[in-house]
């Protein structure tokens, strides 16, 4: 509490009020104009911005019954994308303060509100669709397009990725140490070939861990059966297990070659 009240505190009041140059008013000219600009400061095409504004801006956490009225909420999400899509000390509160023109907590503040509006939209958006819908359909008929007959079912696929941090965890650090020479966390996504979509995830684990153990933390490695129609699978890269659920390369045996219609499918797949 000490600590609290000497930061909040004015222990010396400044002579003039500090300046501020914000910035935000140059994202509106960058959206028509310099869009790239605009995907570089947030992180998303104004498309995609106007799309997230759209679906959070309903959400009760952004209405108050103070006299301090909020910000607006395109504001408050520029503020959040920027802060989300930057790391270091380009992602601190005083370093996105002076970008936006604002208050260090009025950041934080906003990075909450905008925080707890996109979760709430979670379930509407990360789902496998069911098997007569028609993303299912439209599924189907591209693995086809792309494959055979037979590989229609093959509807899903699956890689991990590695998200790194800025420096090195201070608790079991050495466990984030990847095999890449970084310090990260491990991402697993599952997501549908014919349109990018992320049906399933899983995050938390260090970078250290394999990614076969990994995707066992994901929904649809452990409720395939209710999750994954029959007849459809995951496609997957060696490091993940064999099922039927999830197809995969053939491993080359120890001190054995693959058959020429192994590597076939695997060129193939």
């Amino acid at each position: 509490l000490r600590d609290e009240v000497e930061r909040a505190r004015v222990l010396e009041r400044p002579a003039e009020p500090p300046m501020r140059a914000p910035q935000l008013h140059l994202l509106e000219h960058w959206a028509e104009h310099r869009p790239e600009l605009f995907r570089k400061k947030l992180r998303v095409h104004p498309l995609i911005f106007d799309d997230i504004l759209d679906q959070i801006s309903d959400h009760p956490i952004f209405q108050n019954q103070s006299n301090n009225k909020q910000l607006p909420i395109s504001i408050q999400l520029a503020i959040f994308l920027n802060r989300a899509g930057h790391y270091g000390n380009a992602n601190s509160p005083e370093d996105i303060a002076q970008w936006a023109g604002v208050s260090v907590g009025t950041v934080i503040n906003c990075t909450n509100r905008v925080m707890a509006a996109i979760l709430d939209q979670h379930d509407k958006f990360i789902y496998v669709p069911p098997k007569r819908s028609e993303a299912m359909q439209r599924a189907r008929d591209f693995a086809e397009s792309r494959s055979c007959c037979s590989w229609r079912g093959g509807v899903f696929a699956a890689d991990g990725s590695a998200i790194k941090l800025f420096a090195k965890p201070g608790i079991y650090g050495e466990t984030f140490f990847d095999r890449k020479s970084n310090y990260s966390l491990n991402c697993q996504l599952v997501i549908m070939p014919h349109n990018l979509m992320i049906v399933d995830y899983g995050l938390g684990n260090p970078g250290s861990v394999h990614d076969a153990y990994a995707f066992q933390g994901t929904r649809i490695a452990k409720y395939h059966a209710t999750l994954i129609p029959e007849g459809h699978w995951v496609w997957a890269d060696t490091a993940y297990p064999t099922e039927t659920w999830c197809v995969v390369p053939f491993k080359k045996p120890k001190n054995k070659g693959l058959t020429w219609k192994q590597k076939r499918y695997n060129r193939y797949v």
